[in-house]
């Protein structure tokens, strides 16, 4: 059974390897860039480009959820074997995103007509209407290409989209660079991102294509009765990404209105950590076609004991992560950004316990996507993204940037802690204390180990490249070393193995992931 399981073991361990590659060089390269265009163009300018790149994460509401209900939808029809069915998704599916990338564009020209409303100062208008219109025409170009990005997704190929990711990230970095140094602002840097994004866009459609044979344009219009599944579908992730805006998006307008536009790139060096953290949702993220397989398939048991194995992954990393991010956050914070900047590491502890509160239950916001019942996550995310708003808005004037980062830590505590793992349990049918059990046995586990680990490395925690690039590396062996035998057990030791090992296998099989364990 372990070698039938491998095929789809392997590719989801180098998809997770290769994400977790494809973010340490994105993250890499933002240590590179932040203090590099922060220092040329100043406080300011930098506080423009992050204000401006919110508005266009706005965007991400046109999508109306689709994107999560396209990649769900052709898992479902892969996990029943039903190559007709996933042509016909998909073709419903790219005219409608063609129809929100029109949409993204008319509404980015508005937004740079109406520039002078809200930016009285004409110099800035100027500025600021030719950055919004190079940065949405980007964000259009991109929406029916999420129709390719949720095939590679449905087949399991995340090895491919990190690869291209790492593409993506060389060429804006690359770019970028030649902009600054060639006497560009902003308006060149908003021109890198669009030049950078178009050869990623052409290759994902190309691997897509290749890939999937059944993703073939037709000379169809779209179908009413599928696009009413998607759209029922996918309403409550629409729902839910305006909660994740009020939870993580929302905080630089907080602070732009209350503290100060200089005070939000102080944050927002707290908040590049935490985003990259976060982002981690994605490496673990790659469970959630896998449990839609197994939800079309009919298979409980295998979709229960897969769910249990992500969490377990899932917590394994994610309370590493943390630790190091307040461990090694401050010496590296003054020698990245400087002395002067150390004010973000707070917020940063506040943020990394935050993410880490999230992250770390990741597979089961996944099994309710891949069963259907994730309209009761997006009633989590509002109590949240409300709580939230709330304390940030409370806090923010008496206690500054640690204020605002304070109540979102607050809001995920309420709900993460005390809420989630009920909820979960109780819509799901798992049961409550078996869950809390294996959650707090594995938490005790791993956070000892990680202690430990970072303890024993505790001499490189100094504002030095090599003591941090050191203590860091040495931290991560020991612990990946003790927990390969106290935190996993034989049969999914057995199980890695044989994903690492596996090279060529056979096809995907609905069932393989929960049955290997």
């Amino acid at each position: 059974m372990v070698e039938k399981s491998s095929s789809v073991g392997h590719k989801l361990l180098s998809g997770s390897m290769l994400q977790v590659s494809s973010l340490i060089a994105s993250a890499l390269a933002s240590l590179f860039i932040m203090p590099f265009v922060v220092h040329h163009l100043g406080d300011r300018l930098y506080a423009y480009w992050a204000v401006a790149g919110a508005i266009i994460g706005y965007y991400g509401m046109l999508d109306l959820g689709l994107s999560s209900a396209i990649s769900q939808y052709i898992s479902i029809a892969i996990g029943r074997k039903d190559h007709v069915e996933c042509r016909a998704i998909f073709n419903t599916a790219l005219r409608i995103q063609s129809l929100f990338g029109g949409m993204a564009i008319l509404a980015t020209v508005a937004i740079a007509l109406a520039t002078p409303l809200f930016c009285h100062n004409p110099a800035d208008a100027r500025l600021f209407w030719r950055v919004i219109l190079v940065l949405g025409i980007t964000a259009g170009i991109g929406f029916p290409v999420r129709v390719y990005v949720g095939v590679l997704e449905a087949e399991l190929r995340f090895d491919v989209q990190s690869w291209l990711a790492i593409l993506g990230v060389a060429l804006r970095t690359g770019l970028t660079v030649f902009a600054i140094l060639g006497g560009g602002g902003l308006v060149a840097l908003a021109w890198m991102t669009l030049l950078a994004t178009l050869p990623v866009t052409a290759l994902q459609v190309w691997y897509a294509r290749r890939i999937a044979p059944w993703a073939r344009i037709e000379r169809v219009g779209i179908e009413t009765q599928r696009a009413k599944r998607f759209f029922s579908y996918s309403v409550y992730t629409f729902l839910t990404y305006l909660a994740d805006i009020v939870r993580f998006q929302v905080d630089p307008l907080v602070i732009s209105g209350l503290i100060g536009l200089e005070a939000v790139t102080h944050y927002r060096i707290a908040g590049v950590f935490a985003q990259y953290y976060l982002i981690m949702i994605a490496s673990v993220g790659m469970l959630r076609p896998v449990f839609s397989r197994l939800h079309g398939a009919d298979d409980r048991s295998g979709l229960e004991k897969a769910f249990f194995f992500g969490t377990k992954i899932s917590l394994w990393a994610s309370i590493f992560i943390c630790a190091a991010l307040i461990g090694w956050g401050k010496p590296f914070i003054a020698r990245w950004m400087g002395v002067s900047y150390e004010d973000a590491y707070l917020p940063l502890v506040a943020l990394s316990l935050a993410v880490f509160l999230d992250v770390c239950q990741k597979p089961s916001i996944d099994l309710l996507y891949a069963t259907f019942k994730h309209r009761f996550y997006t009633y989590m995310n509002w109590a949240e993204g409300a709580l939230n708003l709330v304390f940030s808005l409370a806090l923010a004037r008496p206690l500054g940037i640690l204020g605002v980062a304070l109540g979102t830590l607050i809001g995920a505590f309420l709900v993460r802690v005390v809420v989630q793992p009920w909820w979960v349990c109780k819509v799901s049918g798992i049961d409550y204390g078996q869950y809390m059990r294996f959650l707090s046995g594995n938490l005790f586990r791993c956070g000892f180990l990680t202690a430990g680990a970072i303890a024993i490395s505790a001499w490189g925690l100094r504002p030095s490249y090599p003591r941090l690039a050191g203590s860091g590396a040495c931290a991560a062996l020991l612990y990946l070393a003790a927990s390969w035998f106290v935190v996993f057990s034989a049969r999914e030791r057995e199980y890695l193995l044989a994903a690492i090992r596996h090279r060529r296998g056979n096809p995907i099989e609905p069932a393989t992931v929960g049955a290997a364990l």
